[in-house]
Order: C-alpha cells, then sequence, then structure tokens
C-alpha cells in the first residue's frame, strides 16, 4: 500500500496552529481563533514569504480596524444605524485606495476584513477599540510563531520517507 507523503508546509502549518492553541492556553488570553487564522494563512514554503505574508496581515489589521474604530466614533455622534448601510462600502473604497497608495496590496482583504468585523459585527458592543487592539496582538502572536516554526522546524532523518520534502522547504535560512 501506498500511503501519501504529507508535506512540510502541512507539517508546519499544523505545528503553528498547535502552538497558538497551547499559548492562549497557558496564558489564558481566551479565544485563540485569530491567532491560529493568521499562522494558516502566513505559513508559505519559504520562511521570506512567511514573513512578509505577516507583515501584510500586520498592516492590514492595523489600518482596517483604526478606520472601522474612527468611523464608529463618528458614527455613534452624526450618523444614524441605518446609514452605516453606505458608510461600509464608502469605508471600504477608502481602505482600498489607502493601501494601494501606500503600496500594500497584499494588505487590502485583510483590512477589509478587520473593518467589516468592527463595522459589523463590534459596533453594538461598543468595544471596536479594544477589539482592533486584541486582533492585533492575536494576528502578531500567530504570525510569531508560524514564523519561528517555519524557522527552526526540520523534519528528523527518521520520518523524511514519510514526508514529501523539497529544498525550498528545508534550506530555510
Amino acid at each position: 500500500m501506498n500511503i501519501p507523503k504529507i508535506g512540510m508546509r502541512n507539517i508546519k502549518t499544523s505545528v503553528s496552529v498547535f502552538l497558538c492553541l497551547l499559548f492562549f492556553e497557558i496564558v489564558n488570553r481566551g479565544s485563540s481563533f485569530y491567532a491560529c487564522i493568521a499562522a494558516v494563512i502566513c505559513m508559505q514554503p519559504t520562511l521570506e514569504n512567511t514573513y512578509s505574508k505577516g507583515i501584510s496581515r500586520i498592516i492590514g489589521t492595523i489600518m482596517g480596524g483604526f478606520l472601522g474604530a474612527v468611523l464608529l466614533i463618528i458614527g455613534e455622534s452624526y450618523i444614524f444605524e441605518k446609514s452605516l448601510i453606505v458608510l461600509i462600502p464608502i469605508g471600504i473604497t477608502i481602505l482600498i485606495e489607502i493601501c494601494v497608495y501606500f503600496k500594500q496590496k497584499e494588505s487590502v482583504s485583510i483590512s477589509c476584513i478587520v473593518f467589516l468585523s468592527i463595522m459589523i459585527l463590534h459596533r453594538v458592543n461598543g468595544d471596536y477599540f479594544w477589539y482592533t487592539i486584541n486582533r492585533i496582538i492575536d494576528t502578531s502572536i500567530g504570525i510569531i510563531i508560524a514564523v519561528a516554526v517555519n524557522k527552526f522546524l526540520k523534519v528528523p532523518n527518521v520520518f523524511k520517507k514519510y514526508v514529501n520534502i523539497d529544498n525550498k522547504t528545508i534550506n530555510l535560512k
């Protein structure tokens, strides 16, 4: 029977998620959901790509969170609840233009996702400022773990016949 080999990126992604879950459990931080997402998205075949993807995620989280918080602060004082139907797409347009202007096209998706989560899910709770700060922290934790795993995790020789490894994955300098 021919057993399919598991790729190193698969192993590193799974280990990164495990370490996020473990870290959040040990420090009693609450939900590790956003850190795990960051670890999964940021894990790339090379260390450089993992790091680059992580930086884009942090930048996007900051931009989307900041704009969402600012618009909700303004909105609480001056805008009716139903006007958010118009304000949200305007915010998305502004975010995309900011990302393009600052040459952060890789950050567009995550900035829009964080913005939407604040504008749609967290506006009722009024916790959008702390939500943004916590998303930045959680995302950063997931990215740091993914980068560390990508840098330091090597397959023991004993398991190499069961793991699909190429030179790009092994030579992560």
